[in-house]
C-alpha cells in the first residue's frame, strides 16, 4: 500500500546513477519532534563511501495491508509514505536527538524501480560495510509486561552477571534474543558485515554481543534422506538450531582458538616443593579465545543455514546473501528482479554446485566424490525448499545445470 500511495503521489527520488551511487537520507537537528522533522536525500558516490559518516538501519519492513499501518512524513518537500516499524524509528531517533545521514533501505532506493534495485542490491555490501554504525532495529514492545521485562535489561552490556539477573531480565533477553527482526533474509549480511552494531528496542540501546553468548554455531555435515516416494530432504543436526534466533547469527562466523598462557617447556624446570611443583601442573596452561572470522561464506552452507528465514520476495533467498559471499561466488551473479524465482534459484544452484563439486561436474578426479555428490543433493533439496521451488521445475532446473557445468 505504502508503494501505491508513494507512486499515485509521484513521488520524485534525487536521481543517482544506481551502478556508482547510493542516496542517504538526512535527518535534520535541533528538533525533538517528528512533526518538525525535515528530512531530505543526498547522493553520494559508492567510492565515497569509505570516509562518509553515515548510520545504516537494519529493520524488517512489516506489513502495509491496511491504512492503519501507513504514516506519511515529508522528504524534499514533497509526502512519502512508509509503514508503521520505519515511522516508529524515526519517531525514536527524533526523540534521542539523533540527525546526520542514514541508510533505509526503504525510501534511499527507488523500490518502484527494478532496474535500480537490481544495481542497488550488489552494493548492499559496501553500504553496511562501511557504516559508521548500523542499528538494528527492534520496534516498540506491544504490552506493557514486555516493556517491563525488555527496560529491566536496560543497563546491561554484557552476560558476565546472567547468573545474577531477575526473572524479569531474563524474560526480557529471551524477548530480544527470539523477536521477529532475527527471522529476516537481509540481516544476516547486515550483521555480518556490520563494523559497530547497536540493538535498539524502543529507547533501549544494547551492544550487539550481549546476545552472542559462546556458542559455535556451525552446521555439521548434512544427512540426505528420502521419503517413502522417494523424494530426497536434507536432515540437519538438532545440535545446529539450539541457540536462539540472535545467537546463530550473530555467533555464525565466531571461531575459537587455544593460546598457551603459560610455557610449557618450562614447566619440565620448574623448582620448588612436590605439593607446589603438582599444583603448577594442575594450573591450566591453555585459554579459549574468541574471534570473528573474515573469511567469506559459501552460498551452499549460507542456505542452508539460513534459507529457512523469512522474505517478501522469494529471489531475496539468494540476493539477500550475496553480501557474505566470496568473490569468485558474487562475480557468477547477476540480480534481476524482472527476471522470475526460476532465474535465481537456478543462479543459487549453479554456483552452489561449484563450490561444492569445482570439476566433479566435469568428470575431473576429485577426492571423495562421494561426499560431493551427497553434499551436492542436500543442497539441492535446501535450495529448493528455500525458493519454494516443485519437483518437477527444481529437478529439470538441476539437470540443465548439471548438463552445463559437465561442458564447461
Amino acid at each position: 500500500l505504502d508503494k501505491v500511495l508513494n507512486s499515485d503521489n509521484g513521488f520524485n527520488h534525487v536521481p543517482i546513477n544506481a551502478k556508482t551511487q547510493v542516496r542517504f537520507l538526512r535527518l535534520s537537528s535541533h528538533c525533538a519532534s517528528l512533526r518538525c522533522m525535515q528530512y531530505s536525500l543526498e547522493a553520494f558516490d559508492i567510492s565515497e563511501l569509505p570516509s562518509a559518516q553515515y548510520i545504516a538501519l537494519s529493520y524488517t519492513w512489516g506489513h502495509a495491508t491496511s491504512i492503519d499501518d501507513i504514516h506519511e512524513i515529508e522528504i524534499d518537500g514533497q509526502p512519502f509514505f512508509v509503514r508503521r516499524n520505519l515511522f516508529n524509528f524515526l519517531e525514536t531517533t527524533a526523540g534521542k536527538g539523533e540527525s546526520g545521514l542514514f541508510f533505509v533501505d526503504a525510501i534511499c532506493i527507488n523500490q518502484l524501480d527494478g532496474v535500480e534495485r537490481t544495481y542497488q542490491v550488489r552494493e548492499m555490501a559496501r553500504v553496511y560495510r562501511n557504516a559508521t554504525k548500523v542499528i538494528a532495529w527492534l520496534g516498540i514492545p506491544e504490552s506493557a509486561h514486555e516493556l517491563a521485562n525488555v527496560r529491566s535489561l536496560g543497563q546491561t552490556k554484557d552476560r558476565a552477571d546472567c547468573a545474577t539477573w531477575t526473572a524479569e531480565q531474563w524474560e526480557g533477553f529471551k524477548y530480544l534474543s527470539y523477536h521477529p527482526y532475527w527471522s529476516r533474509v537481509w540481516i544476516v549480511q547486515e550483521v555480518l558485515l556490520a563494523q559497530s552494531m547497536e540493538i535498539w528496542c524502543w529507547y533501549f540501546t544494547f551492544p550487539l554481543f550481549l546476545f552472542a553468548g559462546g556458542t559455535y554455531t556451525a552446521l555439521r555435515f548434512p544427512e540426505v534422506r528420502f521419503s517413502e516416494e522417494g523424494r530426497p530432504r536434507s536432515v540437519v543436526d538438532a545440535v545446529s538450531y539450539s541457540c536462539s534466533p540472535a545467537e546463530r547469527i550473530i555467533t555464525h562466523r565466531t571461531r575459537h582458538v587455544l593460546r598457551p598462557i603459560k610455557d610449557p617447556l618450562a614447566q619440565g624446570t620448574a623448582v620448588g616443593t612436590l605439593e607446589e611443583i603438582t599444583a603448577g601442573l594442575m594450573r591450566p596452561y591453555m585459554v579459549a579465545e574468541t574471534y570473528q572470522s573474515l573469511v567469506p561464506d559459501l552460498i551452499h552452507e549460507v542456505v542452508r543455514k539460513f534459507g529457512i528465514l523469512n522474505c517478501s520476495d522469494p529471489r531475496d533467498k539468494f540476493y539477500g546473501f550475496l553480501g557474505v559471499l566470496k568473490d569468485s561466488s558474487r562475480a557468477k551473479v547477476n540480480p534481476d528482479y524482472n527476471m522470475p524465482v526460476s532465474y535465481a534459484y537456478r543462479q543459487a544452484l549453479k554456483v552452489g554446485l561449484v563450490e561444492i563439486g569445482g570439476g566433479y561436474w566435469a568428470r575431473s578426479y576429485v577426492k571423495r566424490p562421494e561426499r560431493v555428490y551427497s553434499t551436492s543433493i542436500s543442497y539441492y533439496c535446501n535450495a529448493r525448499d528455500a525458493f519454494g521451488m516443485d519437483d518437477t521445475e527444481s529437478m529439470s532446473i538441476l539437470q540443465e545445470v548439471i548438463s552445463e557445468l559437465s561442458l564447461e
